[in-house]
């Protein structure tokens, strides 16, 4: 049977050869090789010298006195009827015979059993074709070839059958049919953008110049306000806006206006003031990539921006769930098959176009996502990036002494313990120490000559046995804490505000979650001491206090709720402590009797099945051997038997459709879930199990930080919202606000959505971030 994820492909194939204008030779209930096999005795019978370009050994049947036959694996062979002699010791007309002895398991031909292939080249040799020697198979004098040929007679002339290719496929063929053609190069380029074959696409060459652009820049503000003023009402305008980021002028000439395609405007910096009307019309639709930065960017500009309503990257990550993919420059090469142009309005017209394609089919399917959560949430991230955090940096500098001399304490005891002086940070050098010098057991080598790996994930599982690894592995968190944060995070201190600007990606994860970038303020670890000691350098305002409001257990509850599993619903309900309750069941001890280490295995078990982990990955985490983790993990499906059929009901739905939802409707492709590679169907059933309770607790938190952003702005407080972390809001407040802000926090996160059972936000106050916990 053709493997599934072939069968997908082949309308993919005729699309492809119909745009290239190669002919597609078929021949219904025939198979290729003897449609192939027809056309050669054809052509040969007409006089045409045939080469069959294969690597099937089974198409040696046709080489003939007009056929030859090419390898395109081995270059260097070509087959003529001695050379198919010498290569299967059978001459071409006896190809289907040897086949039919010794079979051919990629073929599904069953052959004679206990012939092989010298037995199978003796016997034609002595005998000639299969016919006759059954005919006369009492005469061959070895045992088990006489009997293999006596008893399976039936079994060897179908074995013929099928590794004969029919010459006589009733096909209308001539060579004209065959003339090379110029390829279909609009449809190639179609299929190529719908493909993502951007290498093909540039294979292509030129393509047929689309006519003029009516592209120009205005140089008065009369000229600006005729131009707007001809658009018509409710029409919606494309708006490329400048950025003057640090190493990123590509918009210094100012903005760029698009409303219909092939006519854009460029509006210099200096007719900015002419400009700001439109921009902050809410009665004027507008068009962005990335409306988050289009707002900071023209805040920046002293412009209040309104009608913004359509952002292309948003639009196209609801579609995709692809990060990568969601970039102007991504989006314009794919969608548009040309690069991203530097000019301001030839961007606009790009933005243009895109919405043109992603508006329908994103408000098709998650207009109720995007008007409710993605679009809302860009301007409430801009207020967050503007308002920044502070840090205080003589903090970090006295941190950083004592890190400092913790490092070279480390330094010295791994060097002693080497034996040798080495570089720590040189992977290589890492590496000859450990498992050459001090003969430490090596991960297995993958490629040829490649150095033997010194991930975390190697050493980690040597460091309970060897002091020197455990050493790297505190060496290499200290230095990584120590020169991406301690040292870091100063310098990058905005001298224009005094505080730190992190940059909030709304695309940044295929979950859905945010991410944080330059700097990345979502990876500060919280269960260490030193990453707690970090987060004690971010501060309030002078003489403000820090509030810090926290899901407890979102995703957990979130899976109670999708679950309706009766033992969690019932234990959130009661305000059990959940760990100590999956304990109490998993283990068949009472609550009371629970100890701190039965505890943390449940806890592990509880999040294990959150993101889908395996016995071998549990049993890795706890230290455990992998039988014991397959006993809890089964011993808790058993007590939690409605989570068992959710993640089951699951796994089968995304594989049905292709997608994991989470609760509002958000969807991320998961096409790895079907495939035939074992390992990557695991995890992509892992994705599938864990995206809806990742993607919805994302989504929750949005929602709470939408409307606390809105019920700040009604009440006018002076409290501002600084920071997200996945589950976690960073907020600072002056002293007489600091009270209603906590109560106004943990209102908002609770009361956000209406669950099977309750959402509970812990907050807290303090004067920084750590102590706010």
């Amino acid at each position: 049977e053709m493997p599934a994820d072939l069968a997908e492909q082949i309308p993919w194939i005729r699309k492809l050869l119909e745009a290239m204008r190669v002919p597609v030779l078929e021949y219904p209930g025939f198979e290729a090789d003897d449609v192939i096999g027809a056309i050669a005795r054809k052509a040969a019978a007409a006089g045409a010298e045939v080469v069959i370009v294969s690597s099937d050994k089974d198409m040696l049947q046709l080489v003939g006195e007009h056929v030859s036959m090419f390898n395109p694996v081995k270059e260097d062979e070509w087959y003529d009827p001695p050379k198919v002699e010498e290569f299967l010791g059978v001459p071409p007309e006896r190809v289907a015979d040897l086949l039919a002895l010794k079979g051919d398991a990629i073929d599904n031909i069953p052959g004679a059993p206990g012939i092989g292939d010298k037995g199978a080249r003796e016997l034609i040799a002595r005998f000639g074709p299969v016919e006759t020697l059954l005919d006369r198979a009492a005469e061959v004098e070895r045992r088990a070839y006489r009997e293999s040929l006596l008893n399976h007679r039936e079994q060897i002339r179908l074995s013929k059958k099928l590794a004969t290719i029919d010459t006589t496929v009733p096909i209308e063929w001539s060579l004209e049919a065959a003339e090379v053609r110029e390829p279909d190069h609009a449809a190639l380029q179609q299929i190529y953008h719908e493909l993502e074959f951007f290498s093909l696409l540039r294979e292509l060459g030129p393509m047929e110049q689309a006519p003029p652009a009516d592209y120009a820049s205005f140089t008065t503000s009369g000229e600006l306000e005729a131009w707007l003023g001809e658009i018509p009402a409710g029409a919606s305008v494309a708006v490329a806006v400048p950025a003057h980021r640090e190493g990123d002028m590509a918009f210094a000439a100012g903005f760029g206006l698009a409303w219909r395609k092939g006519e854009a405007r460029a509006v210099p910096a200096g007719l900015l003031e002419a400009l700001q009307p439109f921009l902050e019309d809410p009665g004027r639709p507008k068009i962005v990539h990335d409306l988050k930065s289009a707002l900071l960017e023209q805040w920046r500009l002293g412009v209040e921006p309104r009608g913004f309503s359509d952002d292309v990257m948003l639009y196209a990550f609801l579609l995709s769930a692809d990060p990568a993919g969601c970039t102007a420059e991504a989006l314009s090469e794919r969608l548009l098959g040309r690069k991203l142009p530097a000019a301001p309005e030839a961007r606009a017209e790009c933005v243009l176009e895109l919405a043109g394609q992603l508006r329908p089919r994103a408000l098709e399917r998650f207009r109720a996502v995007y008007e409710t959560i993605d679009l809302p949430l860009a301007p409430v991230l801009a207020r967050m990036e503007q308002n920044g955090i502070r840090i205080a940096p003589e903090r970090l500098r006295e941190l950083s002494g004592r890190m400092e001399v913790e490092i070279q304490r480390l330094t010295a005891e791994i060097h002693a313990l080497a034996g040798k002086p080495f570089n720590i940070n040189s992977p290589q050098q890492l590496g000859k120490v450990l498992f050459e010098d001090l003969g430490l057991p090596a991960p297995v080598r993958h490629g040829k000559g490649k150095t033997v790996s010194t991930a975390a994930d190697v050493l980690e599982a040597l460091a309970p046995d060897h002091t020197i690894v455990a050493k790297v592995l505190e060496y290499r968190q200290l230095a990584k804490l120590k020169g991406t944060y301690v040292d870091a995070l100063p310098a990058l201190i905005d001298a224009r505000t005094g505080r730190l600007h992190t940059t909030f990606n709304q695309t940044g994860a295929a979950t859905g979650r945010l991410s944080s970038s330059n700097p990345n303020l979502q990876n500060i670890p919280i269960r260490t001491g030193l990453g707690r000691e970090i987060r004690a350098a971010f501060v309030p305002e002078e003489g403000w206090t820090m509030v810090v409001a926290d899901y407890s257990q979102i995703e957990l509850r979130l899976l109670a709720h999708l679950s309706r599993d009766p033992l969690l619903i019932e234990a959130f309900r009661n305000g059990e402590d959940i760990h100590t309750r999956t304990a109490s069941e998993v283990f068949g001890v009472p609550p009371v009797m629970v100890t701190p280490e039965l505890r943390r295995n449940a806890k592990a078990v509880n999040f294990g099945i959150v993101y889908g982990q395996t016995p071998f990955g549990l049993a890795a985490q706890l230290g455990i051997p992998r039988k014991d983790a397959e006993n809890y993990i089964k011993s808790y499906f058993e007590r939690y038997a409605g989570v068992k059929r959710y993640l089951e009901a699951t796994i089968a739905e995304v594989r049905a459709s292709g997608a994991a939802r989470t609760l509002s409707g958000r969807e991320r492709p998961i096409p790895e879930i079907n495939s035939r590679n074992p390992a990557a169907r695991g995890f992509a059933e892992r994705t599938a199990v864990n995206t809806p309770l990742q993607g919805s607790a994302a989504d929750l938190i949005k929602l709470a930080m939408i409307r606390l952003d809105a019920l700040l702005r009604e009440r006018g407080m002076r409290s501002r919202m600084l920071l997200q972390v996945h589950d976690e809001l960073v907020l600072e407040a002056p002293p007489e606000e600091a009270a209603a802000l906590a109560r106004l926090a943990k209102e908002t996160m609770e009361g956000v959505e209406r669950l099977e059972v309750p959402l509970i936000a812990d907050v807290g106050s303090g004067p920084n971030w750590r102590d706010a916990k």
